[in-house]
């Protein structure tokens, strides 16, 4: 693999995307559907323009640790290089390497047995995908970078389009129509591109803090390999490739959620990045999803703790939680409630009420709530922070034979979909 190619298309791509001036595109045509071999997109004339895939696929690089480790475990089946990032000196060569331990060392980095004078290293193997860490297999190579502390970051780089086979198996299941995969996959291609903005060592985080990304393969608690990603997941990203939603010709931050729970929120009322075709739209089609509808129970005493806490931070005292109650603001923007001790009153987000409390109490930031004696019931709707593409909605659509451009289109209306070209 040549790093210094890999370094600079990447960080071209990456330029072009943070300019005013977007990338090569050709328009498309909203279609009744993508079927396989068909074109993937078309003229101003509407006449077929064959795009190859591999005239646009730029590299991403994904932070496999959004929390730095002191160490961390690396296997390797097959020969493998050790270079610094950007550079073809060779540090280590070697054959296979099982459970070697990465760790920081006085001022460099230990692999294995070796002690590199170096603050990053880059793991190119000699076939892909190849390079364990911890329990997943990784396509492409891997970076480490020390950080503060004594502790390590690993950043996975690899091919745009090979990282979305991943994620669209990570993100949705197999199950779901293929209109709505292939919808995921546009709108997952869309939001990593608009996060390529320049951070010296990644792009995105592995986890549902960016987009849901296992890799290749990866072990289950009982030692058993479950693939990332599979050949369905890298024919629904070969049919879309390429294509990305735009907003005044410029890809967005296309966020999205698991289940809306009946409408859409919308988007500037959370993010802050969110374009206005990140809009709120009454949404029907999520009603099949377990958490569609949820309740949870949480102790007085416990909400009461979470919200003394946080208010201390803005130097404001609050006893003991004696009413909590919706804002009722415009339908479609993020839920407020107003928490009070019977002396004072505090207007809180959902999202923050969301994590103040233990992982998974609050499905999502819309509920109502109920006081009844030591315990706090909440009745809620949705799971995740509700905003754009609702994935189960997008299965519901898929079902009543809505394409995956049309599924876009109803999430993030106003958007025009494009294929991107090198």
């Amino acid at each position: 693999m040549d790093v210094n190619r890999l370094v600079s298309r990447r960080g071209m791509v990456a330029a072009a995307l943070a300019s005013a001036v977007p990338l090569s595109v050709v328009a498309w045509h909203f279609l009744p559907r993508i079927t396989s071999g068909q074109s993937a997109s078309t003229d101003a004339g509407g006449q077929s323009v064959d795009v190859p895939i591999e005239t646009w696929n730029p590299f991403v690089r994904v932070n496999l640790t959004p929390t730095p480790l002191t160490d961390l475990t690396v296997s390797i089946d097959g020969p493998f290089r050790i270079l610094a990032p950007g550079s073809p000196r060779i540090l280590v060569q070697s054959g296979s390497v099982t459970d070697a331990v990465v760790s920081v060392e006085g001022t460099g980095i230990r692999f294995g047995d070796e002690v590199l004078q170096i603050s990053q290293i880059e793991i190119v193997s000699a076939r892909s995908p190849a390079i364990w860490v911890g329990r997943n297999q990784y396509r492409g190579s891997i970076r480490i970078y020390r950080r503060p502390g004594g502790r390590l970051i690993a950043v996975n780089l690899l091919p745009l389009e090979e990282y979305l086979a991943s994620v669209v198996n990570s993100e949705m299941p197999a199950t779901f129509p293929d209109e709505a995969r292939e919808a995921q996959a546009i709108a997952a291609r869309t939001y990593v591109l608009s996060q390529m903005k320049g951070h010296p060592q990644f792009d995105v985080y592995a986890t549902s803090r960016s987009q849901k990304y296992l890799g290749y393969q990866y072990r289950d608690d009982e030692g058993r390999r479950l693939a990332g990603e599979t050949p369905g997941s890298r024919d629904i990203v070969s049919r879309t490739a390429g294509i990305v939603c735009t907003w005044e010709g410029k890809v967005f931050t296309t966020w999205y959620t698991a289940v809306c729970g009946g409408r859409t929120i919308r988007g500037r009322s959370v993010f802050t990045d969110a374009v206005p075709a990140i809009a709120s739209v009454q949404c029907d089609w999520c009603r099949e999803a377990e958490r569609y509808r949820w309740t949870s129970t949480v102790q007085l005493g416990r909400i009461t703790e979470a919200l003394q806490e946080h208010l201390a931070i803005e130097k404001a005292e609050f006893g003991q939680l004696k009413s909590l109650q919706p804002a009722f603001g415009d339908e479609g923007d993020l839920p407020f409630y107003m928490v009070s001790d019977g002396v004072s009153t505090k207007k809180i987000a959902g999202t923050i009420l969301r994590h103040l409390l233990p992982i998974g109490t609050l499905s999502s930031p819309r509920f109502t709530t109920e006081i009844d004696g030591n315990e706090v019931r909440f009745s809620g709707a949705g799971h995740g922070h509700g905003v754009g593409f609702c994935q189960w909605g997008s299965r519901g659509l898929a079902l009543a034979g809505r394409s995956a451009l049309e599924i876009l289109q109803y999430y993030y209306p106003g958007s025009a979909t494009v294929r991107l070209r090198g």
